[in-house]
Parts: structure tokens; C-alpha cells; sequence
């Protein structure tokens, strides 16, 4: 009996050193921040640093905190939005035809495509704000992104004034389910 109650004393005592042997220790974060990484979006502002990394290629810097001038050909990112993958989406580029391009050019011409699927160009022949509007089927919508690139017939050639092959102005881009 003796013996027993020695050995139940002993296993008392030992327990607190197995429960905290078994505890797994606490993560060590320093290095890390708060923030998440970022979210693909299906509504891109072009203005808005959080959706930067979804503008591929083609694409200037950030103009009076709303715009970007595009280059000739130019490309985007986008999180197909719910539903999308079975009722299809509405692609939308909004952007503005610049006197100098209407000036030089005469007439600007975008069209756009995802994957192998081709949209239908526009052709625009005024200066001013412009709404690029095409359908999107639901078979291309399937993934957890789809890569939009946009080409322009033609732009304004870099200058001494501006280095830059200058496009278009783009506000935003997205997709939205029909």
C-alpha cells in the first residue's frame, strides 16, 4: 500500500512537467506584420496601391491620385466575381481618350482578350471619358483568376516631351456578373 501511494505521489507530481512538455510553444512572429497578402480583386481602381500587383504590364505610374496612362498594349489580373463560372461576366474598362491622342491619331481602336477568347474591338473617335463593355462567358471564368489584355490599334509614339508610348487613360477595370 505504501509503495502505491508513493508511486500515485510520484505520477501527482510528474504531471504538471508532462502537460507542459506536451504544450506547443507559442509562435514566434516578430518579422511578421498584421497585414494579409493581398487579395485578388474584380473591381480594380488603377489609382489604388492595393491593386497595383493585378496591373501586369503596359501600365505608367499613378497620375493626380486617379489614373494611369496605358501603353499601346496593356494587361490586368482580375478575381472572377461569384457566380460568375456558371452565368458568365460583364468585363468593363473605364478610360478617357485624350485630345493628343484624337489630335495625332485621329481615331483609337481597343480591343481585348482572355485566354484564347477575343472580344470584339471598339473603335473610338471623340476625345473624353469612354466605357469599354463586353460579355464574358461563364467557360472562361472558371479559375481563381483570368489574365485580361488589352490592345490599342495604335498610340502616340514616345517625343522628346514624353518618353513614354502614351495609349490611353485608364479610371478602372472590372468584371461583374451578368
Amino acid at each position: 500500500m505504501a509503495i502505491e501511494t508513493t508511486r500515485r505521489q510520484l505520477l501527482i507530481s510528474l504531471l504538471p512537467l508532462c502537460t507542459a512538455a506536451c504544450r506547443r510553444a507559442e509562435p514566434d512572429l516578430s518579422g511578421y506584420t498584421e497585414e494579409e497578402p493581398p487579395h485578388l480583386l474584380s473591381t480594380v481602381s488603377t489609382a489604388d496601391p492595393r491593386a497595383a500587383p493585378q496591373l501586369l504590364s503596359g501600365w505608367y505610374q499613378v497620375e493626380q491620385n486617379a489614373w494611369r496612362w496605358t501603353a499601346r498594349n496593356f494587361a490586368a489580373v482580375l478575381r472572377p466575381p461569384p457566380a460568375s463560372s456558371t452565368l458568365g461576366a460583364i468585363l468593363e474598362l473605364r478610360f478617357a481618350v485624350p485630345d493628343v491622342v484624337i489630335t495625332v491619331l485621329k481615331s483609337v481602336t481597343l480591343s481585348a482578350s482572355i485566354g484564347v477568347l477575343r472580344l470584339a474591338p471598339q473603335t473610338y473617335r471623340q476625345p473624353g471619358r469612354q466605357v469599354y463593355l463586353r460579355e464574358v462567358p461563364p467557360n472562361v471564368l472558371s479559375g481563381d483568376s483570368v489574365r485580361v489584355d488589352f490592345s490599342l490599334q495604335k498610340a502616340v509614339p514616345p517625343s522628346q516631351s514624353d518618353k513614354r508610348e502614351l495609349g490611353v487613360i485608364v479610371h478602372s477595370l472590372s468584371l461583374e456578373t451578368k
